[in-house]
């Protein structure tokens, strides 16, 4: 195990400087499967990273529903673009969802279509991965001040608060 996992270093190293990462999002109930896709991709598990960022995107637009009042509806892309219509989501972050989205079906219930060669599903759940980081950086955004610890949200009613100046956050690391 220790050797296949030494050898798999390389590979993983590389897979980790591809990716970005939002070094923080609020600490929701889907928070901690969102995190575990990059940890996915840098650890080879392609599918699951894509699988499990697909089911981000449904739980992420599930939330911005209920929060912004519209009908939630069961499908997803229906009620992203809802979103954007909305001016929840931007044109990019609508079109990071959509193409983190396609094929969901051939993946969830693993289809004969689902790509299997190596390459291919890396690159998807690459992109999948950079997909989420353009939504995240966009509805999760923030700044960092010049007072030590001082954090700026952008949105802040996205955010779990537990007083005035301090929130709930699920924290990330490479």
């Amino acid at each position: 195990m220790r050797a296949g996992f030494e050898a798999s270093l390389p590979d993983r190293l590389k897979r980790s400087f591809r990716v970005k990462l939002q070094p923080f999002i609020p600490a929701h109930w889907f928070a901690a499967a969102a995190s575990e896709c990059a940890g996915m991709y840098i650890a080879g598990y392609f599918y699951g990273a894509i699988s499990v960022a697909q089911a981000y995107i449904e739980a992420l637009s599930r939330f911005l529903a209920e929060h912004h009042g519209l009908r939630l509806g069961k499908d997803t892309l229906e009620r992203c673009r809802r979103l954007h219509r909305e001016k929840v989501l931007s044109d990019q972050a609508l079109n990071a969802a959509v193409a983190i989205f396609d094929g969901r079906n051939d993946f969830h219930h693993l289809n004969k279509e689902v790509p299997q060669e190596y390459r291919k599903l890396e690159a998807r759940a690459l992109e999948s991965m950079n997909h989420l980081h353009t939504i995240e950086s966009e509805i999760f955004a923030y700044s960092v001040g010049d007072e030590p610890g001082k954090v700026t949200l952008m949105r802040p009613e996205y955010w779990p608060f537990v007083d005035p100046e301090l929130v709930q956050v699920n924290l990330r690391h490479l």
